[in-house]
């Protein structure tokens, strides 16, 4: 129950992770705000352009995402909190922020509140099933589901096996989250932003029943299923 639990909340926020992704580059000027590399490659570009307009913003996007980074472990730290549910809170913060922004703000700063959200995401669910596999963006999770496909077509390994299907699982989420950002942007543009409040609910839910495993009845009566269902062949 926790592995499947755990990995059906990765999943989810995978999807998440996806679509504010798609999301991003669609309504951006194709700007991709779940990662930095090619902002940190622009801001030396924009140096020796001589553009320090730019450079500032990027430099400003940057400390951003920074700041999302050093607060996954400071917050937990100073407050005891569960940075789970912090995550999915400052997504819907930032979902909320990026459709209320002006019209005619510069994209690049349209997405700071991506930048502040996606490394908490980032951080706070890095992976399932013991595997580490990001749920923002997909290069090193190709990597891995193809490199384990090549292994387990070589060795035959039951756990080349495993770990192919959960990252051919997390890539097939996240994509699919990219092609829910492309329907509803496409049917809605920038206010296609609120159908990510459904993942966020369940991936809220999720982490409740996580958090809470155990205390609750119904929780409960699910992780007794077997018990019950022993019982009720012994009743019949």
């Amino acid at each position: 129950m926790k592995e499947t639990l755990e990995r059906w909340i990765h999943l989810n926020m995978c999807l998440i992770g996806g679509f504010i992704g798609g999301f991003s580059i669609l309504n951006h000027s194709d700007l991709f705000g779940s990662a930095q590399t090619a902002n940190m490659i622009t801001i030396i570009l924009n140096i020796l352009g001589r553009n320090p307009f730019e450079v500032v913003i990027r430099i400003v996007g940057l400390m951003l995402y920074v700041l999302g980074l050093a607060s996954t472990v400071m917050i937990p730290r100073i407050f005891k909190v569960n940075m789970k549910v912090v995550s999915v809170f400052v997504d819907a913060v930032a979902i909320i922020a990026i459709v209320l922004l002006p019209e005619n703000t510069h994209p690049f700063v349209a997405l700071y509140p991506v930048f502040v959200a996606m490394p908490i995401q980032w951080c706070s669910f890095p992976g399932a099933e013991g595997y580490t596999a990001s749920c923002i963006f997909s290069t090193n999770n190709l990597r891995q589901c193809v490199t384990a496909w090549t292994e387990y077509a070589c060795t035959k390994k039951k756990s080349a096996r495993k770990k192919a299907v959960l990252y051919g699982k997390v890539l097939l989420s996240f994509h699919v989250g990219v092609a829910i950002a492309y329907l509803t942007c496409v049917e809605w543009g920038i206010y296609g932003a609120w159908v990510c409040v459904l993942p966020l609910v369940t991936a809220m839910i999720l982490v409740h029943i996580e958090e809470k495993r155990g205390s609750v009845w119904w929780v409960r009566l699910w992780l007794g299923r077997k018990k019950l269902c022993r019982l009720y062949r012994v009743f019949i």
